[in-house]
């Protein structure tokens, strides 16, 4: 998955705002543990994948998290301890494991550490649908960051779509040839793909090396002070939705302090209770978060001076 071009508000928007509202989105997400605050954190996500059009490419995605979080509630039910629930007990012990017991409690909260899973790559899927590689450079050279870290991570970014064209190409090239990748039994068909990997690394390789020559041949890492051509604006509209999105996280912090948002899942399940406050607290949560991307003011940068 890759960016994808378009003319959506989203797509305009500061690419700066897009990076700080998906981190406040990590940020609270790995803070928070209560299964409704989740929830809604997930749900937060997808008016800004609404409007940014890009429903096809984020299903994909979040179908491979999916399969990622059958996963993860799979390994809490056999390696999770405790829970008073039991639902199944084997009559039999594994090494390692011992009597393997599948508990109510393990298998909701394998479901709800899935959907703090998918909240976070909902969020960082708009972030990689919507901004350009250069355009996140940029927004990492603003906040700050370290030149050669922002250039790595936007060089990762870049060379993802490039993994996956390579891919489509070897297996056409492949196929041309007279092998089927798509037939016969799932694993002949996983064997058959897996032929392309060595072809595929092989590829990556050569493709760093020339990237590495480019790079080098324009003095990157050089000691002198580097410039920039392209700066990002910041409008008061972009100051003001970075300072909300930092005053969600603050108050996510403070509900961890303050024990507003615990839950426990073990021993034994808790009814989730969120009180009044909590209960305004989440909905400014959702409000803001659901509206900072798609209600925000699209803003392009400009040449610097």
């Amino acid at each position: 998955m890759s960016y994808q071009e378009a003319s959506t508000r989203v797509h305009q928007l500061n690419p700066v705002v897009k990076l700080v509202w998906a981190g406040a989105v990590v940020l609270i997400a790995m803070l928070i543990e209560h299964p409704v605050v989740l929830s809604l954190l997930f749900l937060s996500t997808l008016p800004a994948v609404a409007s940014a059009r890009i429903w096809k490419q984020w299903a994909m995605i979040i179908q491979f998290a999916l399969w990622m979080g059958i996963l993860v509630i799979i390994i809490n039910c056999l390696a999770g301890a405790g829970g008073s629930h039991i639902l199944w007990q084997s009559g039999f012990r594994l090494p390692v494991l011992g009597h393997i017991e599948i508990t109510l409690e393990a298998i909701l909260f394998g479901l709800f550490m899935t959907v703090r899973l998918m909240a976070i790559i909902s969020a960082f899927s708009v972030i990689t649908l919507t901004i350009r590689p250069d355009d996140l450079l940029s927004a990492l050279l603003e906040m700050r960051l370290p030149y050669k870290t922002a250039m790595m991570t936007a060089l990762s970014m870049r060379f993802v779509p490039v993994l996956f064209e390579d891919a489509s190409r070897i297996i056409n090239a492949q196929r041309s040839r007279g092998l089927e990748m798509d037939k016969g039994s799932k694993l002949k068909r996983l064997k058959n793909r897996s032929m392309i990997l060595p072809v595929l690394l092989s590829s990556s390789l050569e493709r760093t090396i020339q990237l590495a020559e480019a790079m080098e041949a324009r003095a990157f890492g050089s000691s002198g002070k580097r410039t920039r051509y392209f700066r990002i604006n910041f409008s008061t509209k972009d100051i003001i939705s970075i300072s909300i999105m930092l005053v969600l996280v603050a108050v996510a912090l403070f509900t961890l302090v303050t024990g507003l948002f615990s839950y426990n899942y073990y021993p034994s399940l808790q009814y989730p209770m969120l009180g009044t406050r909590g209960i305004i607290i989440c909905v400014v949560l959702t409000v803001l978060l659901g509206g900072a991307i798609p209600l925000a003011r699209a803003d392009k940068g400009k040449p610097a001076v």
